[in-house]
C-alpha cells in the first residue's frame, strides 16, 4: 500500500512539472491564460471539496483557507479582464478579492493552528514565535519596499495604502505560518502544505512588489502563484491517518533548538539591516532599528521566560515523579532490581523487603537468590536461562521458605548489559503467594465438594481409577458402596434449604466416621454419596459391612432447628471386576441403589448383572411417567364397598390406573413403585385425590345418599410434608366432607418411619377424615400397630379371604381378625370376596362390609354412577 502511495504521489508530481512546462511554453498567449485560470479553478473546487470532508475539529480552518483561494481566484480573473479591457489603474478591484483572500487566508491559518487542548504557556509561546517573525518581517519588508511606498508623494494615499498592505499581510502570513509550524502535532502533513503554498504566494508578492516594472506580470510569478494555489488546496484534503494524528493532538508541541533559533535569528534582523544600508549608502534608520530591537528583545525575553518556567516545572515534575516511582515502590508488593551477570546486585534492593517473610535485613549487594530465599538450584537455572535468552524475557515462578514460612514469587528477568543505561539483568519480582493459594484453593474446590468438603465426582471416579489398576495387580478389589437419601427432599420442603445444607453436612460427618481411613468418601451430587472400600479380599463382605455401618449411624435422629429429623438411605454396592472401569462401577452401584429403593427404601443391595434389565426397563418407564400426568394418561376406577347386612354400596375406593401410548395398560405394582423412588408419586397422589374427591361429590349431590370414597396413600407420601395441603385442597375444591374421605394407609408405610407415620397420621385425624388399615395381617407386629397407630377402618388382605373355602367353617385367624376389630371398636372391611359362601360366613361373622369381584369389578365412573341408582348391589358372576 505505501509503495503504490509513493507511485501515485511521483506520477502526480510529474504531471504537474509537464503541466508547468507546457504553462510556461505558452505564457502570453491565450492558452497560457486558459492553463493558469483552469488551474486555479481547479485549485478552488478541490479545496472545497477537501474543506467538506474534513473532520467537524478542522472544517472551519480548512474552509476559510478554501474561501482565501477563491478569492485569490476571483483577482486574477477580475485582473485578466481589466487587462484584456485596457483599463490602466493602480488600484482596482482586484486588489480588494487579493487582500480578502489574505485575510481569509491568515484566519485560516491562525484556527489551523489552534489552542484546543493546549495549556497556556503553549499558546503563548505560539503567539510570541508569530509576533517575533511578524516584526522581523515587517521591518525587512518596510526597509526594501514598504517605506518607499508610503513616502511616495506621487501616488494618491489609497494607492499608496493597498500596496503596503500586500507586504504587510505578507509579514503576518509569515507570523501565522511560523505558528502553525511550531504549533503542529509530529506526523501532520497539511500544516507543511499550507506553510509551502503560503510561503511561495508570499515570494511571489515580494518579487512583484520589487519588480522593476510593476505593470508586467513576469512568467515565474505567474507560475509561483498558481503552485501557491494548488498547495493550498491540496492542504484541505482529509489524510488516512487524520484520526490517529486526532488522538495525538494532545501530545506536546514541537520545541527545541529549532523554535529558540527562529527567535534568536529574528534577533540579527536590525544588525542585518544596519549592514546592508552601511555598505550600500543607503539612508540610516535609527528609529526604526531602536524600535525593532527593543520589541524583539522583549517578546525574546518574555520567550526565554517562558523556556526557564517550563524547564523548572520539568525539573519539578521529573523530582515529582522519582518520588512518586519511590513512593510505589515502598509499598508495592512488585520489585524491579538490575543485577550482574554473576548474579550480585547492582540496584538498591530497598523494595524487597516488601514481601512475606523478609525482615529487611537487606546487605548493599548479594545474591539475589539469597535474598529471596529462593531455592538456589531453580533459581540459577532461571538466571542462566535469561542469560541465554539474549534480551529476550524469561518468566519464571520460584517457591521461597524464609522463617518456615513458604511463600511463591514471580520473576521476569531480560539481560540488558550491552544497554549502557542499565548494564545488567533486569529482574521483575512480584509477590505471587496470595495467587499461587487462590490457585491451590480453586484446585482444592475443583476436587471437593463445597459444602461438606467431601471429595466430589471428578476426584472419587480418579480414586476408583487408582484403586482398579491396583487390583490388577492382585492387591484385592475395590467395591463402591453408592448411598442416596431416603426423606431429604421432605426435610428441603418443610424446613427449608439451610436445614438441608445442614443435614447434608451432619451426613457427610456421619459417613467419614463409619468408614476406614483408606476409604474415600464423596458426595456426587444433590443427596448422592459415596464409599470406595479399598477391599482386601475378592467378595463383597468388606463392602456390606460398611453400609451396614453407614445405616446405623443414619438411623440416629438429627437435631436440625431445635426439631429432630430422621433419613434412612438406599445403598448400592457393587464389586469391581478385571474389565471395570470408574464408571461402569459407579454406575452398577447406582442401579443397586435404584434397587434398594424399589425394595422399600433404608437396605443395601449387591449388584447383580440382571440388575442392568431391569434398571433399564426402570429407567425407561420413568421417562414415560415422566409426562403422564400433563398427557392425560392417567385414569381412576371404582371399586364398590358394600353392606353385607343389605348389599347396599356405602362407597367407593379409588383405583389409579395408566394407559400409555407406548407400553399399553401398566399395572400399578409396576410403575407405583417407580413413581415413588422418582419422586413423581407426590404429584401423582395429589391428582388422585382431586379426582376422588370431586366425583364423590358429585355422586353424593347426584344421588342424595351418604358416601365414602377411599384413596391409597403410599410411603413416600406419608413422610412427605405436602400431604395435608393436598387433602385439604382437594376437600375444599371438589366439597366433599373431611369424613367422607377414607384415607388407606398399608403397614409397611407405618414401619419405615413410625415416628414420622404417627405424626402424619394424628395430623389427618384433625382434619375430620377417617384412616384405615390396609392389608391387615400381612406385615409384622400388626397388633403392635393397632396399639401404636390410631384408626378407624381394619380391611382384612384378601389372602386371608381367599383360605374361606366351601366347607362352611370360618378360619380361625380370619375370625380372630373380626373379633379383634369389633373389640376395638373399628369398621372391618373384608377385600378380595369372590364367592357366595365368602359372603355367607363373613355376614354369619359379623363383617360390616367388603369389596370384590362377587359385588363388582373396578367401575368406570359412569358405571359405578349407574350402580348407585340401585338400592342394592346384585351378586354377579365374578367371572363375569
Amino acid at each position: 500500500m505505501g509503495r503504490d502511495r509513493r507511485a501515485s504521489t511521483a506520477g502526480a508530481a510529474l504531471a504537474g512539472v509537464a503541466l508547468l512546462s507546457v504553462y510556461v511554453a505558452a505564457y502570453g498567449s491565450l492558452t497560457g491564460s486558459v492553463i493558469y485560470h483552469v488551474v486555479e479553478l481547479a485549485a478552488v473546487c478541490l479545496a472545497w471539496w477537501g474543506a467538506r470532508r474534513q473532520p467537524e475539529r478542522t472544517r472551519r480552518a480548512t474552509s476559510l483557507i478554501a474561501l482565501g483561494v477563491t478569492l485569490y481566484f476571483f483577482g486574477d480573473v477580475s485582473w485578466w479582464v481589466q487587462a484584456q479591457l485596457e483599463v490602466g489603474a493602480d488600484v482596482a478591484p482586484s486588489d480588494a478579492f487579493y487582500l480578502l483572500g489574505y485575510v481569509a487566508l491568515g484566519a485560516g491559518l491562525w484556527r489551523l493552528a489552534g489552542s484546543r487542548d493546549r495549556s497556556h504557556d503553549e499558546i503563548v509561546a505560539g503567539w510570541i514565535d508569530a509576533l517575533v517573525v511578524f516584526v522581523a518581517g515587517l521591518a525587512l519588508v518596510w526597509q526594501l519596499s514598504l517605506a518607499s511606498i508610503v513616502s511616495d508623494a506621487a501616488l494618491p494615499v489609497g494607492t499608496r495604502l493597498v500596496w503596503s498592505l500586500y507586504p504587510a499581510l505578507d509579514a503576518a502570513l509569515v507570523g501565522l505560518v511560523i505558528r502553525l509550524l511550531v504549533q503542529r502535532t509530529r506526523g501532520e502533513v497539511a500544516g507543511l502544505t499550507v506553510a509551502a503554498g503560503s510561503a511561495v504566494w508570499m515570494v511571489c508578492d515580494l518579487g512583484y512588489l520589487l519588480g522593476a516594472d510593476a505593470g508586467i506580470m513576469n512568467v515565474w510569478l505567474d507560475a509561483g502563484w498558481m503552485l501557491g494555489a494548488v498547495l493550498l488546496a491540496l492542504s484541505t484534503l482529509p489524510r488516512r491517518n487524520q484520526r490517529a494524528c486526532a488522538e495525538d493532538h494532545r501530545r506536546a508541541v514541537r520545541s527545541g533548538l529549532s523554535r529558540l533559533a527562529v527567535c534568536l535569528a529574528a534577533l540579527l534582523v536590525p544588525a542585518t539591516m544596519e549592514a546592508v544600508n552601511d555598505l550600500g549608502g543607503a539612508e540610516e534608520t535609527p528609529g526604526l532599528l531602536l524600535v525593532t530591537t527593543l520589541t524583539l528583545t522583549t517578546l525574546v525575553f518574555v520567550r526565554a521566560s517562558l523556556l526557564v518556567r517550563g524547564e523548572a516545572l520539568a525539573r519539578a515534575r521529573v523530582v515529582s515523579q522519582q518520588r512518586y516511582s519511590a513512593a510505589l515502590a515502598a509499598h508495592s508488593s512488585d520489585a524491579v532490581v538490575v543485577v550482574s551477570r554473576d548474579g550480585q546486585l547492582l540496584s538498591d534492593p530497598a523494595s524487597l523487603p516488601a514481601f512475606p517473610g523478609d525482615t529487611g535485613a537487606h546487605p548493599a549487594a548479594g545474591d539475589l537468590v539469597l535474598l529471596m530465599g529462593a531455592d538456589p538450584a531453580e533459581a540459577h537455572a532461571t538466571f542462566r536461562r535469561a542469560l541465554q535468552a539474549a534480551g529476550e524475557v524469561v518468566d519464571a515462578e520460584l517457591m521461597c521458605r524464609r522463617d518456615g514460612r513458604r511463600s511463591w514469587i514471580g520473576v521476569r528477568l531480560v539481560d540488558l548489559t550491552d544497554d549502557p543505561d542499565v548494564g545488567g539483568v533486569v529482574v521483575h519480582v512480584t509477590d505471587i503467594t496470595d495467587r499461587k493459594r487462590a490457585e491451590e484453593a480453586l484446585a482444592h474446590q475443583a476436587f471437593h465438594d463445597g459444602l461438606t468438603g467431601l471429595a466430589n465426582r471428578a476426584l472419587f471416579a480418579d480414586r476408583v481409577d487408582q484403586a482398579l489398576r491396583r487390583a490388577a495387580r492382585g492387591l484385592g478389589r475395590p467395591a463402591v458402596v453408592f448411598i442416596d437419601l431416603d426423606g431429604f427432599k421432605g426435610v428441603n420442603d418443610t424446613l427449608g434449604h439451610p436445614a438441608g445444607d445442614a443435614l447434608l453436612c451432619e451426613v457427610a460427618t456421619r459417613l467419614t466416621s463409619a468408614v476406614r481411613a483408606d476409604d474415600t468418601v464423596a458426595r456426587l451430587g444433590g443427596d448422592e454419596f459415596a464409599v470406595l472400600v479399598e477391599q482386601c479380599g475378592n467378595g463383597s463382605d468388606e463392602a456390606v459391612t460398611t453400609a451396614q455401618r453407614v445405616l446405623a449411624v443414619l438411623r440416629t435422629p438429627v437435631a436440625i432447628d431445635g426439631q429432630s429429623v430422621t433419613v434412612s438411605g438406599s445403598i448400592g454396592i457393587a464389586v469391581g471386576d478385571a474389565g471395570a472401569t470408574s464408571d461402569s462401577l459407579i454406575g452398577d452401584a447406582d442401579i443397586a441403589m435404584y434397587a434398594a429403593k424399589m425394595s422399600g427404601r433404608g437396605r443395601s443391595v449387591v449388584f447383580d448383572p440382571e440388575m442392568r434389565a431391569a434398571a433399564v426397563a426402570a429407567r425407561e418407564l420413568e421417562q414415560e411417567l415422566q409426562g403422564a400426568l400433563a398427557a392425560g394418561e392417567f385414569r381412576l376406577v371404582y371399586q364398590p364397598v358394600v353392606d353385607l347386612a343389605d348389599d347396599a354400596v356405602t362407597g367407593f375406593e379409588a383405583l389409579l390406573r395408566w394407559d400409555s401410548p407406548t407400553l399399553g395398560a401398566v399395572s400399578p405394582s409396576r410403575f407405583v413403585p417407580v413413581a415413588e423412588a422418582s419422586g413423581l408419586i407426590e404429584e401423582i397422589g395429589a391428582w388422585v385425590l382431586r379426582e376422588a374427591c370431586t366425583a364423590a361429590a358429585v355422586w353424593r349431590a347426584e344421588h342424595g345418599r351418604e358416601l365414602s370414597m377411599a384413596v391409597n396413600v403410599s410411603a413416600v407420601q406419608l413422610a412427605s410434608p405436602h400431604l395435608v395441603r393436598h387433602i385439604t385442597e382437594a376437600l375444599t375444591a371438589s366439597g366433599l366432607p373431611a369424613s367422607s374421605l377414607v384415607i388407606e394407609v398399608t403397614e409397611t408405610a407405618l414401619v419405615s418411619d413410625p415416628e414420622r407415620a404417627s405424626e402424619c397420621l394424628a395430623a389427618l385425624r384433625a382434619l375430620g377424615l377417617r384412616l384405615a388399615l390396609d392389608d391387615f395381617g400381612t406385615g409384622y407386629s400388626s397388633l403392635a400397630h393397632l396399639r401404636q397407630f390410631t384408626v378407624d377402618v381394619l380391611k382384612i388382605d384378601q389372602s386371608f379371604v381367599a383360605t374361606i373355602g366351601e366347607d362352611g367353617v370360618m378360619p380361625p385367624i380370619v375370625r380372630g381378625m373380626i373379633d379383634l376389630g369389633r373389640t376395638l371398636g373399628l369398621e372391618i372391611v373384608a377385600e378380595g370376596v369372590e364367592t357366595e359362601a365368602q359372603r355367607r360366613l363373613l355376614v354369619d361373622g359379623r363383617c360390616d362390609l367388603a369389596q370384590g369381584f362377587l359385588f363388582a369389578r373396578p367401575l368406570e365412573p359412569a358405571d359405578a354412577s349407574l350402580m348407585l341408582l340401585s338400592t342394592s348391589v346384585r351378586t354377579v358372576d365374578p367371572q363375569s
